[in-house]
């Protein structure tokens, strides 16, 4: 269990205490935040903001559950608001703590409801301290998630935790019949504009360009499109994890908790790069390709007309 605290400079002293509480209460290690090398370098950071960006990214990748301490001016300030959309970027779990009373929240948490017509948080929001420890124990205990019942049998859970292993299996096996599937189209869209563009008459360059434009608009939606997918595998697969990390403590041995240390040992001389964040790069790469195609095809298109 990994917790960060976002706060804006006003309110340091106070989330100092916090921080202090919540490792006395759940341990050192559940508190992030930087080590001795980062404070070192304070000042660098300031002046060079995107090593400071990085280091932020890194801690809210790191990090299980978001604190936002609300306090008089956090809502106007721009780094508090930057973390708060990489946090939702994330898909982080984010507490709002009011260490001001009636302090405004940031409008990034914030987003309309259609079906109660009316503006909603997207985080929980407390006010009282106690409260807030009580939701960081839950978290961490995995209260939230009613997994076991009262009376089961260890046999039956095994062959559970089996069927649920082999569901996870097949889901990295969807996953990648799903990138294949968009590899292809991409691959296809490419192929039938450059073939089209090739072997239409020479002098139409107008009619080109134009096919240029009609196809890279929909190969930017396709390629929104699998970044959108890729995203809710991943959710998908963070759930299955967790419940089969929870279904393991039940069990002789944790062999995807230990699986996962091994994979982010700090020691390791191998870098752990997740599947998601590898995958998401050929989509990325795609829509830079089809929008700068379309950019250059405009531009060529009006100084043809013009």
């Amino acid at each position: 269990m990994k917790v960060l605290v976002i706060y804006a400079s006003e309110c340091r002293n106070e989330v100092e205490r916090l921080r202090g509480e919540i490792a006395k209460r759940f341990g050192r290690q559940t508190v992030l935040r930087m080590n001795s090398r980062d404070r070192n370098i304070e000042k660098k950071r300031i002046r060079i903001r995107h090593l400071w960006h990085h280091d932020a990214v890194r801690m809210i990748k790191a990090a299980d559950m978001i604190i936002y301490a609300v306090s008089e001016n956090s809502a106007q300030n721009e780094n508090v608001d930057w973390e708060l959309k990489k946090a939702l970027a994330y898909d982080k779990y984010i507490v709002c703590y009011r260490v001001t009373p009636d302090a405004s929240i940031n409008d990034r948490l914030y987003s309309f409801d259609k079906n109660i017509k009316e503006r909603t948080c997207l985080a929980d929001i407390v006010e009282d301290e106690e409260k807030l420890f009580e939701i960081i124990k839950g978290f961490n205990n995995n209260d939230y998630i009613h997994l076991m019942n009262k009376d089961y049998d260890v046999s039956v859970l095994l062959e559970q935790y089996k069927i649920f292993s082999d569901s996870a299996e097949k889901l990295v096996t969807r996953r990648q019949s799903m990138n294949s599937f968009y590899l292809s189209a991409n691959t296809a869209l490419i192929t039938i504009g450059a073939t089209v563009f090739a072997l239409s008459e020479g002098d139409n360059m107008i009619s080109k360009l134009i096919i240029v434009i009609a196809l890279s608009v929909p190969g930017l939606l396709l390629n929104i499109s699998w970044l959108k997918i890729l995203k809710s595998y991943f959710i998908n697969n963070r759930g299955k994890m967790k419940v089969l990390s929870m279904m393991e403590k039940h069990l002789a041995a944790s062999l995807y908790d230990a699986e996962w240390k091994a994979m982010k040992n700090r020691y390791s001389k191998e870098r752990y790069v997740s599947f998601t964040e590898s995958e998401k790069k050929l989509p990325q790469v795609f829509i830079v390709f089809y929008t700068l195609a379309d950019i250059a095809a405009i531009i060529l298109l009006l100084s043809l007309i013009v």
